[in-house]
């Protein structure tokens, strides 16, 4: 689809039934493939992905057409298992490395995994993006007999990542927008400016980030994803689109401020020019319209789902 073709559907009034097709689409390919992991009789579902490719929602999502199809389900998040700021590793510069997987207390995260496939009770990791360290839950949490585990992160397809739990359970799946409009003749936005464009709206609303310091850490944060992610994405049983052919009309009220921003901050960067000006070209919809449970709730929030 086209950018004309998008607003020419805003204009026409016909955006609301565009919004339903799109999301109804994702929904039906969730639902196919809860129904090979109950098939195949997983309990471990692994779904990693890029940052922003919308990870949390589509886990929470799974976790919902699993219970249609009988499995009771319980959504974790590698983030959760962060080591936190005193024990984090740094980079060659000396900075905090927030990519690598040995973020990841991957000890304490096999341990409570196999706990809870054995029905044991445990008190499950909260980590706080504010002060970047992680607790123990209040209280304890027990998977139900029978139960499956949806496990999201970037690193989840990592084979470091759940090593201690038998290979027989687990269901690996990798998720990227591919889902792109076309910019230019054939040319399509590429799936790491679309993310990009997530992430600056999320970073602002819920990390405390402003848009020059995240246009500041994405080269490192892509870089991390050719080290981290891109090796292990071969590894999937399936995969997810989850691009939103709408999204950038939703996202522009969001993200044209905060490009603005990024423009006289980071006079010499391309990319919020770039940017800046692709969203000039789209007809902007208000996020009305977007279901409670979208992916796109992850990034402008008022998600219907519990984060």
């Amino acid at each position: 689809m086209t950018i004309e073709e998008l607003n020419s559907i805003a204009d026409g009034g016909g955006m609301d039934e565009f919004i339903r097709v799109c999301e109804a689409r994702q929904v039906k390919a969730l639902s196919r493939t809860a129904d090979v992991i109950t098939g195949g009789g997983a309990r471990l579902v692994l779904l990693a992905g890029a940052s922003s490719a919308g990870k949390t929602t589509t886990a929470k999502r799974i976790c919902t057409q699993l219970r249609v199809n009988g499995v009771e389900a319980m959504h974790l998040s590698t983030d959760d298992y962060f080591v936190g700021n005193s024990r984090n590793p740094r980079d060659e510069n000396g900075e905090f490395d927030y990519e690598t997987v040995y973020c990841v207390d991957m000890e304490r995260l096999d341990r409570d995994l196999n706990a809870l496939l054995s029905g044991e009770p445990v008190r499950l990791r909260k980590f706080d993006f504010i002060v970047h360290e992680g607790r123990d839950a209040d209280v304890e949490t027990r998977l139900a007999r029978g139960g499956a585990i949806v496990l999201e992160g970037l690193h989840a397809l990592n084979p470091m990542i759940a090593s201690g739990v038998c290979d027989a359970l687990k269901f690996r799946m990798f998720i990227e927008p591919q889902t792109q409009l076309e910019v230019f003749g054939d040319a399509r936005l590429p799936s790491a400016d679309g993310r990009l464009l997530r992430r600056l709206v999320r970073d602002n609303s819920f990390r405390k980030l402003g848009p020059a310091e995240t246009f500041k850490t994405w080269p490192k944060v892509l870089a991390g994803e050719r080290k981290w992610i891109d090796p292990f994405r071969g590894n999937a049983d399936a995969t997810f689109d989850s691009g939103l052919e709408y999204e950038l009309a939703v996202l522009k009220p969001y993200a044209a401020g905060l490009l603005e921003v990024a423009k006289h901050k980071r006079p010499d960067d391309p990319r919020p020019q770039m940017l800046s000006a692709l969203l000039s070209t789209v007809r902007a919809v208000s996020p009305n319209c977007v279901p409670g449970d979208s992916i796109l709730r992850e990034t402008i929030g008022g998600s219907l789902l519990e984060y």
